[in-house]
């Protein structure tokens, strides 16, 4: 049996935007310390991992470890639901989910648990040249200016006062985060680094920089790019792999 019900849905609908871009179908792995899911996109280039710890929820009771797996549309109906302040109670004996909405009139929905299997990943052992935390709300907004313009991104790091995200193509967009900004809040470059991402796959994870102030960008010279968000105790990361130079 499991049992968890969630304060503040807002955070569990922001993930669920964000994994919804990668996956139709995923799976939530139940256990006693907390809740985790992994995705990973049809071409295998991006992948994203959840932990939302036991004390993140108002209760939280379960028997024994459990997956739960579940179609993305079927989640967002229930989620279109939710309003401000509302809790998100979710239940399953087993062979069904039930997804309640906590108010003044409960709204209940079931569905059938399905076998989604759980993306078995390896151990990425990857060394990272530059380690930076930016404000969220700053990258987002960078992010967006570059896509207005193209498709591709290239991260800079120069040096251990300066990292520059840059439109690569025709269009012409550049956004500096310089060290004593309010929005670079600490950045470590071990190693002058540069590499080019999918813009269109870093937009994948932006809904998340609504619920966390923070990220964490760790990067190096034509290798994959990880994003880490905290939320309380619980963390999001999001792996993407570079693209060739143009």
């Amino acid at each position: 049996m499991v049992r968890m019900v969630l304060p503040e849905a807002k955070i569990f609908r922001k993930i669920i935007e964000s994994v919804g871009k990668l996956a139709d179908e995923i799976a939530f792995t139940v256990a006693s310390n907390g809740v985790s899911l992994k995705a990973l996109d049809v071409d295998q280039s991006s992948y994203i991992e959840v932990f939302l710890p036991a004390d993140m929820f108002l209760e939280y009771t379960v028997d024994s470890e459990e997956i739960l797996g579940v179609s993305i549309s079927n989640i967002k109906k229930v989620l279109k639901h939710l309003r401000k302040g509302e809790n998100l109670i979710i239940e399953s004996n087993g062979e069904f989910i039930e997804f309640t909405i906590g108010g003044v009139a409960k709204r209940r929905f079931k569905f059938r648990n399905l076998d989604v299997a759980v993306p078995e990943i390896p151990e990425f052992n990857l060394e990272f040249k530059v380690s930076a935390q930016l404000v969220s709300s700053n990258v987002k907004k960078a992010l967006e200016d570059v896509e207005s313009v193209g498709s591709l991104i290239e991260i800079d790091a120069p040096s251990n006062d300066l990292m520059v995200f840059r439109a690569v193509g025709s269009g012409k967009v550049e956004v500096k985060f310089a060290t004593g900004s309010t929005a670079l809040l600490s950045i470590d470059v071990k190693e002058p680094s540069k590499s080019i991402y999918d813009v269109v796959k870093l937009s994948t994870i932006l809904s998340i920089t609504e619920v966390a102030d923070v990220v964490t960008l760790e990067f190096a010279s034509k290798m994959p790019l990880k994003m880490e968000f905290k939320i309380g105790n619980g963390r999001i990361s999001y792996l993407t792999a570079p693209i060739e130079a143009v």
